[in-house]
């Protein structure tokens, strides 16, 4: 807060930072941002009695409309590539979620809008892969890398960003393939487990046991943040991620939330930078007021997700506003990072916008059904 501004001063964004799902989105839902289709938001006047005055569209795109977006199947891999207006070059980053399955967008999307040539992968429960995430193997990733950087308008500056168990594949993938240069792992736990655990060479990777009692519920929603902190005190060189293994020339972005339910995330972080640090790698920490998944701002914040690999309402945590806040900090800057780290994209050209929003084409829905779905 800056020194002329009022503690009573409303937030331009607040509206936004503020949002919960409606009473049809089910409980525990994931938004699929997939395609990153704009959102619409009416916004309505009305008197102190009820009466509506007046109302009015705005919409918030995810995707800068001029960018390219191309479904990708090659060579077994799955995903999707944006691409910015241009002959570029432009440098590239690799966008992954984590055990929820499937394939997310909007933060590739958002990435791409900044002049990054983003391509978002998916590695199992998406078309023909694999619907077990044990049953993906490793060297599955070097696909995309290839791909990516193979393409006649990229540099050979490749950037690399998970989520959550997305977090600890990208620290994984860094030690295995040299063409990444910027690594932003959020909120991950620092090490592969029984829980959760790739393949590779075709065999299940040695990985440490979780203590298991150690895990607790609130409200019928499950905490496993206290589960994979057991994992620091049996990692070994054969069972942990050899950070040594990473080039110098690697650099490493941490995120790291004091509310997350699902990871021990400010001990992971603190891990990992102790251990890139001793490594001799750059390597920055931003520790953050928030809950699990920090998303690109406005996107509306999870704090208890169904996580069907464990059969739970898992908790994630954050208080919506408090973590609202962060993601517009992280966000900025992680752009920042990957610009320094991997060239700064050309720059984005503007678009023409509306003047009016015409609201979006609305579905007949009967009344009576239950919209509630997973």
């Amino acid at each position: 807060m800056g020194p002329n501004k009022k503690v009573s001063e409303a937030d331009g964004m607040g509206l936004f930072l503020s949002m919960t799902p409606c009473e049809d989105f089910a409980y525990g839902g994931y938004l699929r941002c997939t395609p990153p289709i704009p959102f619409f938001y009416l916004l309505i006047l009305s008197d102190e009695s009820g009466t509506k005055l007046d109302e009015m569209y705005i919409k918030k795109h995810w995707m800068h409309p001029l960018l390219t977006r191309t479904e990708i199947e090659h060579d077994g891999f799955c995903g999707t590539l944006f691409k910015p207006p241009g002959d570029g070059p432009f440098p590239c980053v690799m966008d992954i979620s984590g055990t929820g399955g499937g394939l997310h967008e909007h933060k590739g999307a958002m990435l791409a809008s900044e002049g990054f040539v983003v391509i978002c992968v998916a590695f199992f429960q998406f078309k023909d892969l694999p619907y077990k995430m044990e049953d993906v193997d490793v060297e599955y990733f070097l696909k995309p890398i290839e791909f990516v950087l193979g393409l006649p308008y990229t540099t050979n500056m490749l950037g690399i960003q998970g989520v959550s168990f997305g977090a600890t594949i990208v620290d994984l993938l860094s030690t295995r393939y040299p063409q990444i240069k910027a690594v932003v792992s959020i909120n991950g736990p620092h090490a592969q487990s029984h829980y959760c655990l790739l393949k590779e060479h075709g065999k299940p990777m040695e990985v440490p046991y979780l203590d298991d009692s150690k895990l607790f519920f609130i409200n019928t929603i499950l905490a496993t943040a206290p589960c994979f902190k057991t994992l620091t005190p049996v990692l070994t060189p054969e069972n942990s991620i050899p950070w040594h293994r990473i080039p110098k020339d690697t650099a490493y972005r941490l995120i790291g939330s004091v509310d997350d339910l699902c990871a021990p995330s400010i001990h992971s972080n603190l891990h990992i930078q102790k251990k890139l640090q001793e490594t001799g790698h750059y390597v920055e920490l931003e520790l953050v007021n928030g809950g699990h998944i920090m998303e690109p701002p406005y996107f509306p914040h999870h704090d208890i997700v169904y996580a069907k690999f464990q059969g739970f309402y898992c908790g994630y945590g954050g208080e919506i506003v408090l973590h609202a806040k962060s993601q517009e900090r992280t966000w900025a800057n992680t752009i920042n990072f990957f610009k320094r780290k991997l060239g700064s994209p050309p720059p984005m050209p503007d678009w023409m916008r509306l003047t009016k929003v015409d609201g979006p084409l609305r579905p007949i829905v009967n009344k009576n059904e239950n919209r509630s779905r997973l």
